[in-house]
């Protein structure tokens, strides 16, 4: 795939994800998708069907105000993409009660493409600014 057409899966998979369209998310990866959210305890997923309910939870947790593309490296059928996600934790979101906080956090995608679709996506979020936006002050 070309830079601009692996740009325009993840960018119809975000438009997505800022909707809360998790048919739409599903529909930007392959059938056997990999999908990788680094730290989360329930590990790497394989596949839409165990892939969407990790979506469902996540927008129990988090509500999207922005999302910023800071920079992206392509390289052949993958880009490492590094934005910036503004928002509120309204719901329970790594270990945190949430409670509508504020948070501010860069994070990283390391996506590899296939026929047209992800195939596999490696999330890396900013946990020391997470975790200093999240800790209720003494």
């Amino acid at each position: 795939m070309t830079p601009d057409e692996m740009d325009a899966v993840f960018e119809r998979h975000c438009e997505a994800e800022k909707i809360h369209d998790v048919a739409g998310i599903l529909d930007t990866l392959t059938e056997d998708a990999e999908h990788d959210v680094i730290g989360d305890p329930t590990g790497v997923l394989r596949g839409r069907a165990a892939i969407e309910p990790r979506y469902k939870e996540l927008f129990t947790a988090l509500a999207e105000d922005r999302f910023e593309n800071l920079r992206r490296f392509h390289g052949e059928n993958f880009f490492v993409d590094e934005s910036r996600f503004i928002g509120r934790a309204v719901g329970p979101f790594m270990g945190f009660p949430g409670g509508n906080v504020p948070v501010d956090f860069r994070i990283l995608h390391v996506c590899e493409f296939r026929d047209g679709r992800i195939s596999r996506e490696q999330v890396w979020m900013d946990v020391a600014a997470l975790v200093q936006q999240l800790t209720p002050a003494s």
